[in-house]
């Protein structure tokens, strides 16, 4: 093959190569984050917990990143009572996220994860609630 033949070809390569990047093009973060806002909005807590998936694995480093994972953590457990799903997400958002503001309360959900409210001593104390006299007036 001659050298001019060979510009031609990888030329050729290379526009069919980026034709097939531009079309493997998906939904934008911003796009992906209203999806997962409007599914919460309308109760399709798999639909935004799948949204939310999305985000974390193709935008990672994106500020909205760990905020969309402990929204994984929180849906589960919250809405869709899936304790062992939950316990997972908010564990990943631990490992990956040490530094974020929402760290503390990934633990303490993990911490308090399938717990009534008013299980719950701490709130109880914040609360002001003596859920032991509750307990005996609830009885009587």
């Amino acid at each position: 093959m001659s050298k001019g033949r060979n510009w031609v070809v990888l030329a050729l390569v290379i526009a069919v190569a980026m034709s097939l990047a531009a079309c493997k093009k998906g939904p934008t973060q911003d796009q992906l984050f209203e999806k997962a806002k409007q599914a919460q909005e309308e109760s399709n807590f798999v639909g935004a917990i799948e949204a939310y998936q999305q985000i974390v694995k193709l935008f990672p480093k994106s500020p909205q990143a760990p905020q969309c994972q402990f929204m994984i953590g929180y849906l589960y457990a919250n809405h869709l009572k899936n304790m062992d799903m939950a316990r997972k997400a908010y564990q990943d958002f631990i490992h990956s996220y040490p530094e974020h503001e929402l760290i503390k309360d990934a633990q303490w959900e993990l911490d308090h994860l399938g717990k009534d409210v008013n299980e719950i001593e701490e709130l109880n104390r914040m609360l002001g609630k003596d859920s032991a006299k509750e307990k005996s007036t609830a009885v009587r």
